[in-house]
């Protein structure tokens, strides 16, 4: 089932905002946990497992097939906001933009907390 997206900048926008449907190549449900592997002397290991939080989460959607006004409107967001509310399927979240690959049409959405 295809759902929207949504991305709205943090301060007043007129327009900071949009919606773009999930689409193929859009990567929004891998999750990480905050764990590391140390090799010990005694030929062991020592795993640190700090749990998990929103902030490790990294989204990249797809902006493929989208009308150019779309794309240039999420351009924009990433140009001029520090900090965006993107809602997923799960929750809304405080992101950054990363990044805007225009070659693949994919932006890259850091997640620091809930929103």
């Amino acid at each position: 089932m295809n759902y929207l997206i949504g991305l709205a900048a943090r301060t007043y926008d007129p327009q900071g905002a949009l919606q773009v449907p999930w689409r193929e190549g859009t990567e929004d449900a891998s999750l990480s946990r905050r764990v590391t592997r140390t090799a010990t002397l005694d030929g062991g290991v020592a795993i640190t497992n700090r749990g998990h939080a929103p902030g490790d989460r990294t989204v990249t959607l797809s902006l493929e097939g989208q009308p150019l006004g779309v794309i240039e409107r999420a351009r924009r967001l990433l140009r001029l906001h520090g900090q965006v509310t993107v809602s997923l399927r799960d929750g809304c979240y405080v992101a950054t933009l990363s990044d805007y690959n225009d070659r693949r049409q994919e932006l890259t959405v850091l997640i620091s907390g809930t929103a």
